[in-house]
């Protein structure tokens, strides 16, 4: 092959895998639409879904019925989402279907989660905060020293930055005895200073067990869950809530969802009555007061809400929304037989990844490769190349040609 073939070669095939990745990233910024469902919840008092539509200005809140509400009446529906309103305004009722109610009560029942890819799919710091589970002060103190979990635990001084031989020690024949089995495979926690209490971290060992560990009046507690021997865990959230019902959130291989509760020293996996996660692209908002917890999941053709029994979390209702077409992804299936891409939804971590769109793009890539061969006025076997080429790369591969000196020229 001679010298000027090669270095053509090299511009057309550069241009081409750039391509790949530029013109889809602009066309994308053009053409991308997002999906603004509407805001659910589950009304105590209509049993039933509540929406908030944030895109209808003149009749934003209505229900499952199409029955529209105004501000205050929506308030009264959902008690328990809009406490403060109503006892501002004396409106808060008494009870609920038996259930006696006030503001405190309100506070302590209700839970918040969120549960995000990333929180999945980003890697562990390494450095963990041991707090005391049982502080002598109120707001507690902050630890001097940090741990990491290696092929053993470690105690870090902060401001020394040397090993605590003595502490490491004590933790690590607390571990041993209890049976965890290193490396670890992960260690969750919450290491933010303004929760209410601190129940320490749970930890994957490498044999698939479940081990809670904390410190208990400077001392190491260590228990494995034994959930290892029911459930194959994926990922634990821990989430330390008012009323000290459950640990966090547990989440095995299939994406199915559970919270671990405390039953007389043991450890009881209970599983939310709803659908499989994908972990690796859902979203999950758990919203749960007094009586329901009301549950959202986005998943990337639709989203899915769920009411369940706050004692149960039996399902007591569901409702989905399909999502609306997007005209990227009907753009990208006819222009691309796949694109690069750096920018990712289910993480902040740039990567390279390539996407394959399907087969829709081959009408416009055998129309492209036709009018080549008819209408480009090269010899009979550069026109075999060119066409040939366009068919598997379509308008990214026409545009590199036209990048090509020889190929303009003619």
């Amino acid at each position: 092959m001679k010298k000027q073939s090669i270095i053509y070669l090299l511009i057309l095939l550069s241009s081409t895998i750039i391509g790949f990745w530029a013109i889809p990233f602009f066309v994308q910024k053009a053409t991308d639409t997002r999906n603004d469902y509407p805001f659910m919840y589950y009304s105590s008092l209509l049993r039933d879904f509540c929406f908030i539509d944030f895109v209808n200005k003149e009749f934003p809140m209505y229900d499952r019925n199409g029955n529209t509400y105004t501000q205050a009446q929506f308030d009264s529906l959902l008690p328990m989402l809009n406490f403060r309103q109503l006892i501002i305004d004396g409106n808060l009722p008494d009870s609920i279907d038996g259930h006696k109610i006030d503001g405190p009560l309100i506070r302590m029942k209700n839970v918040i989660y969120r549960y995000h890819p990333e929180s999945f799919l980003a890697p562990e710091t390494g450095l963990y905060i041991m707090y005391e589970a049982m502080p002598k002060r109120v707001n507690g103190e902050t630890p001097q020293d940090m741990f990491r979990f290696t092929d053993r635990i470690e105690f870090i001084d902060i401001k020394s930055n040397t090993t605590d031989v003595q502490k490491s020690a004590v933790f690590q024949k607390a571990i041993e005895k209890a049976g965890y089995s290193f490396p670890a495979q992960w260690i969750s926690g919450n290491m933010n200073p303004m929760k209410a209490y601190d129940e320490g971290y749970f930890s994957l060992d490498s044999k698939g067990e479940l081990f809670h560990i904390k410190m208990v009046n400077g001392r190491p507690f260590v228990r494995n869950t034994h959930l290892g021997e029911k459930i194959k865990i994926a990922h634990f959230s821990m989430t330390e809530v008012a009323d000290m019902r459950f640990y966090g959130f547990l989440f095995d291989t299939e994406g199915f969802t559970y919270i671990l509760e405390e039953d007389s020293g043991k450890y009881k996996p209970l599983k939310l009555d709803m659908d499989a996660l994908n972990l690796k692209n859902d979203e999950m908002l758990v919203m749960g007061n007094l009586l329901y917890w009301t549950i959202t999941v986005t998943r990337p053709n639709r989203l899915s809400c769920y009411a369940l029994k706050t004692e149960t979390l039996e399902q007591v209702a569901k409702h989905e929304i399909k999502s609306t077409p997007d005209r990227w992804d009907f753009t990208a299936k006819w222009m691309f037989p796949l694109f690069l891409t750096f920018e990712h939804s289910n993480t902040n971590y740039i990567y390279p990844k390539i996407i394959f769109t399907g087969y829709s793009f081959l009408p416009v890539h055998i129309l492209l490769a036709f009018l080549i061969l008819f209408f480009v006025p090269n010899t009979k076997k550069e026109k075999r190349l060119f066409a040939g080429y366009i068919l598997f790369t379509g308008i990214v591969g026409l545009l590199a040609l036209f990048l090509l000196p020889g190929f303009r020229n003619k």
